[in-house]
């Protein structure tokens, strides 16, 4: 790959010059200024008792391990950003699984644990979680999702021209199709990373302190309110810029009732997993009366709606009450679950089940709340279904998305590509 031609292709020629600069002022001859950025924004982050997932190129660990392990002992997690910082989306299976192989050696050698990886730029393509997996990664983190929290500029404002740029390279998910969610698929979990980013919001847009953080706090509020997840993303070389706004995030996470997750992706990713794993038996023991039993881990939590509950429970949001036993009984007219046929598209059954829902396989006169008989994949997205069966005033039973009841989630990731200007200068050869 030309290393130069994909920069421009990312960046535009308009942003290299720039870029250039701010990589003068941000990093330093030796690792130390790097170093204190990164253990500045571990201790904003301890502040309000959480951690974050740094991905970092294997060749800037190699170079500087002592800073990186000192912060794995602080509790920060550290996921694979590549061997070097390549865009590894435009590799062959083979070329991937070598590259992440060498990778995943150096991580090994110098003691930092790692179960996750997110490619430079977000590259990726339909072999990439191939790759990860065969190599026993439990997650991968490059689909981007933007959220509409930018206002619109004029079309001849620069600024504006960058921050598309970025769009029309990244091909985003747009949150009015899709849902910012974790996906459990072929034994690993892909984890949708939000956009506007820092480098989207600062060096494309160049973003005022308190426009940053009416962005992401924006998105903070959409993904709660849709129950879904915040994939925040802020390279380190640019903590300083946005601590603020990071700050503000944090404060109004920690003030929402029912509560906002915020964890790793390693812990988001094992959560997930087990989730959808997880089973739940429901017996009826006379014509009204369901008895649920959970066979989960301990954090799972069921919300019950539309039924009589039998069991000590709270409100929580959407018409729906928070179970806190993980065995209690519900009294309804109608089998609190999702009633499949035995024709219906897999595809489906596997999104419902990922949701939380209780489905069955049965006949329609079974008396399920909601019954599906759908062979071929529906012409609905998955967020249009989700808000087909919450739509209804029904009895129903699913599994919290969160853990302990929580009502959506956050993680504050950040890309380390380089510690040094010897780093960045390396990257020009691939090294």
């Amino acid at each position: 790959m030309n290393y130069f031609s994909h920069l421009i292709r990312s960046k535009g020629v308009g942003q290299l010059g720039q870029r250039a600069l701010t990589i003068g002022q941000r990093y330093g001859v030796t690792a130390a200024k790097m170093a204190q950025a990164l253990e500045a924004l571990a201790g904003v982050l301890e502040q309000y008792e959480c951690q974050a997932t740094f991905p970092i190129t294997a060749v800037a660990l190699a170079r500087h391990p002592a800073p990186i392990r000192k912060l794995q002992e602080q509790g920060i997690e550290f996921a694979v950003h590549g061997w070097t910082h390549m865009d590894l989306g435009s590799y062959s299976l083979e070329k991937q699984i070598a590259h992440l192989a060498r990778a995943l050696d150096i991580f090994h050698r110098h003691g930092i644990s790692v179960t996750g990886f997110r490619s430079p730029y977000l590259g990726h393509n339909g072999t990439i979680r191939q790759a990860a997996r065969t190599l026993g990664l439990q997650y991968v983190s490059n689909q981007p999702i933007l959220w509409d929290v930018v206002p619109a500029s004029p079309e001849h404002d620069g600024r504006f021209q960058d921050y598309q740029h970025a769009i029309d390279f990244y091909a985003p998910w747009s949150p009015a199709d899709c849902l910012s969610l974790p996906v459990w698929h072929e034994q690993i979990v892909e984890i949708p990373v939000s956009l506007p980013d820092d480098e989207m919001l600062v060096e494309r847009l160049r973003a005022t302190e308190g426009q940053i953080t009416e962005a992401w706090t924006r998105i903070l509020d959409q993904t709660y309110t849709r129950g879904e997840m915040f994939i925040l993303q802020l390279h380190p070389e640019r903590s300083l810029v946005c601590v603020s706004a990071l700050e503000r995030v944090l404060v109004l996470a920690r003030s929402y009732a029912p509560p906002i997750w915020i964890a790793r992706l390693d812990e988001i990713a094992e959560w997930w997993q087990q989730r959808s794993n997880l089973r739940v038996d429901v017996t009826n023991k006379d014509h009204c009366q369901y008895d649920i039993v959970i066979h989960g881990p301990a954090q799972a939590r069921a919300l019950v709606r539309f039924a009589e509950i039998v069991g000590e429970s709270e409100a929580w949001g959407d018409n729906y009450r928070l179970m806190k036993p993980q065995r209690f009984s519900v009294l309804c007219c109608a089998r609190p679950c999702i009633g499949v046929s035995a024709r219906t598209d897999k595809s489906l059954v596997n999104c419902l089940i990922q949701h939380g829902y209780i489905v069955e396989i049965g006949e329609q006169h079974a008396g399920y709340s909601i019954y599906f008989d759908r062979p071929a994949p529906g012409e609905k997205g998955e967020k249009s279904l989700m808000e087909e069966i919450e739509a209804a005033e029904i009895p129903l039973i699913r599994i919290s998305r969160w853990p302990n009841g929580a009502r959506s989630a956050l993680a504050i990731t950040g890309d380390v590509d380089a510690l040094t200007l010897w780093d960045y200068g390396l990257r020009l050869w691939g090294r």
